[in-house]
C-alpha cells in the first residue's frame, strides 16, 4: 500500500480522485489545493505517489509543487491530471500526463501502473 498526495484546487475532482485511488489500493491519501500546501503536506508526510493537477486557481502550479517536493524528498511517482494537456510538458518522461475529464477506469489503470502496491 501507498500514500498519495493528491493536488488539485476542485474539491470534488480531487474526492473522486481519492476515492478511485483508495479502492485501488493506496493506505492513505492527502489533499493540497494550493503549490505551497501540497509541499508542506509532502514535507510533513512525504507520498509515495503524487497525482497533481497543472494549474491551481486557488495558488501556484502543480508542477511547480512537484518540482519542490522532489527536490526536497527525491523522485517518486507523479501523474498529473489536467485539462490542458497541450500547453504542458512535464519535466520528466517518466511523469504521466491524464487528460480531463478522465475516464475513472484510465486513473485507476494508471495509478496502478505507477504506484508502489504490492
Amino acid at each position: 500500500m501507498c500514500h498519495v498526495l493528491i493536488i488539485e484546487d476542485d474539491w470534488l475532482i480531487a474526492d473522486h480522485i481519492a476515492q478511485l485511488v483508495e479502492a485501488a489500493g493506496a493506505r492513505s491519501v492527502d489533499m493540497a489545493d494550493t503549490e505551497d500546501d501540497a509541499v508542506t503536506q509532502a514535507l510533513a508526510r512525504p507520498p509515495e505517489v503524487i497525482i497533481s493537477d497543472v494549474n491551481l486557481q486557488a495558488g501556484g502550479r502543480g508542477p511547480d509543487a512537484v518540482r519542490r517536493i522532489v527536490a526536497a524528498l527525491g523522485e517518486m511517482p507523479v501523474m498529473f491530471v489536467t485539462g490542458e494537456p497541450r500547453t504542458f510538458q512535464p519535466h520528466s518522461p517518466a511523469m504521466r500526463v491524464l487528460h480531463k475529464p478522465v475516464d475513472d477506469r484510465t486513473l485507476v489503470a494508471t495509478f496502478r501502473a505507477i504506484a508502489p502496491l504490492p
